[in-house]
């Protein structure tokens, strides 16, 4: 049957007015009116026509409208696309594609407002609704770069990523590397993902599978980025997977995560690999995942050290490396000890004889603070040990008019050569014999046969300021601190700093 154009003066111009209406009735009455005129033949001039979709797509869009109207405005689209596609409503070709873009964009923006209004459960659409929303959101994000930073959309397409039907996954996966070109498509969407997996758990086995294929594959379009200022936070967006209970999942994350560092976040990133492995000990998790998270650790400071120690790098602390690292040595082969280490080495404080043993435990102790609790704890434990010594610097500094007060503190080349051990062997350097009674002794750390380390005491809890004796009753270290090292009072006074921000971040 042919379409008949009705001139604007006719039903469709009160139709019209009827449907820009505020009244849900007179809405209603001319949707009804228009789908009766279509039905038998009918349909505006051209221009009309294009206000005509408009119009009834403008009531799709309104929440007042119950769903049967809303079926019978989608019935009435579909009516008027059906006839222009079928060429029977005696218009121009340009005429035909103009109006039929106009309903195209009243369908997309139905489904938008319906992906919008269900953002992470539009996974659960049925199948071809779900490959229908993946085209329109990939669409979306091609044509509209500046859409990525629409959180709603991009939680819409993590999910559907996330989607339980396999055909789902797939559209997502194959679309992902025409879409790595929009500007922070792959941090948005990499963040976005690894935020729904903690949330929603893949359950079947196949689904688990997808879900490493999909940070396989949000890994290999992130890894093309490594020059965008973005990429830096990166892995700890990654990181928050982690609480994802699956073990193939939480194994993939820290493959990411290590693939993601660089030297502005290894710092953190270990910080928080060490937070989770503290929790992993003492609850009930399989020792595979401690053991997993132990060697994501090694391989942050074998990948990143020099970011890591990037403070005590500076050259005038030179004299303080050697036994520094002798004891990072152990505390990276070990991150168990963190904890112990911690305590052990507040309370053997007062035991250091030598400026570098001091720098090297005030050192260890201020990494292995990593809870905001323990850096506080620190920070009023040991500030008054050091207390007397940075004034005497400071007061020595405000009278050389603010510049740096000459090192006295002088290593002998014959006392602290450069010659190393392992931890029980003999050693002819003074600073590494006290290291090692420091350690040994007064701690309690053992070597076990398979080359860990151990500390006898079970203790685990957190620092505080009950754990370091007041400077009164100690004996070597507050002579040490009477004698005024300026070196060391730079060296304590730069980390007191670096926790002081930690606190404050």
């Amino acid at each position: 049957m042919a379409m008949e154009n009705t001139p604007p003066c006719g039903d469709f111009l009160k139709i019209m007015v009827d449907l820009e209406s505020e009244s849900p009735v007179a809405n209603v009455a001319a949707m009804n009116h228009a789908s009766a005129l279509i039905a038998v033949g009918k349909l505006p001039e051209p221009l009309l026509l294009c206000r005509l979709i408009a119009g009834l797509g403008s009531n799709l869009a309104k929440p007042h409208h119950e769903i049967v109207v809303k079926r019978g405005i989608y019935s009435t689209l579909m009516a008027i696309k059906a006839a222009i596609i079928n060429n029977h409503a005696n218009m121009d070709s340009s005429a035909c594609g103009e109006a039929l873009h106009a309903i195209q964009c009243c369908l997309v923006d139905v489904v938008f407002r319906c992906i919008h209004r269900d953002i992470s459960m539009v996974r659960l659409w049925s199948i071809q609704d779900q490959l229908t929303a993946v085209k329109i959101i990939c669409n979306f994000f091609r044509s509209s770069p500046e859409s990525i930073n629409d959180t709603r959309c991009v939680t819409a397409f993590a999910s559907l990523m996330l989607s339980p039907q396999i055909s789902v996954v797939c559209a997502c996966m194959g679309t992902l590397p025409s879409l790595s070109p929009v500007s922070g498509f792959a941090f948005a969407m990499t963040r976005a993902y690894c935020n729904l997996l903690k949330a929603f758990p893949p359950q079947s086995s196949i689904q688990i599978c997808s879900a490493v294929l999909m940070l396989d594959r949000l890994k290999h379009i992130s890894m093309t980025m490594v020059d965008h200022p973005r990429f830096d936070d990166l892995a700890l967006d990654v990181l928050g997977a982690l609480g994802n209970p699956i073990f193939a999942v939480r194994k993939k994350v820290l493959d990411l995560v290590v693939s993601f560092l660089t030297p502005v976040n290894v710092g953190d990133v270990v910080r928080l690999l060490m937070n989770e492995l503290d929790l992993a000990a003492t609850a009930d998790i399989r020792i595979e995942y401690q053991q997993m998270l132990e060697e994501a650790i090694t391989e942050c400071h074998s990948a990143y050290r020099e970011s890591i120690m990037q403070f005590i790098l500076d050259p005038k602390y030179t004299v303080f490396i050697g036994c520094i690292r002798y004891i990072e040595n152990i505390m990276d082969c070990n991150p168990l000890l963190r904890a112990q280490l911690l305590k052990g080495l507040l309370r053997a404080l007062r035991h250091v004889r030598s400026s570098p043993v001091c720098a090297a435990a005030v050192w260890a102790i201020s990494v292995c603070s990593e809870s905001l609790l323990e850096t506080r704890g620190v920070m009023v434990a040991i500030s008054p040990l050091f207390k007397d010594l940075l004034d005497r610097c400071d007061l020595e500094k405000l009278i050389q008019g603010g510049g740096e007060v000459e090192n006295e503190y002088m290593i002998a080349s014959d006392c602290y050569g450069d010659k190393q051990g392992d931890a029980q062997g003999e050693h002819l350097q003074p600073w590494l014999m006290e290291m090692e009674e420091l350690l040994f002794v007064h701690i309690g750390l053992t070597r076990q046969a398979d080359g860990s380390y151990a500390i006898a005491s079970s203790s685990k809890s957190s620092a505080s300021s009950e754990d370091v004796p007041s400077l009164n009753h100690t004996d070597n270290l507050s002579s040490l601190v009477q004698y005024g090292d300026a070196l060391l009072a730079d060296f304590v006074g730069n980390l007191l700093s670096k926790l002081v921000e930690k606190d404050e971040e």
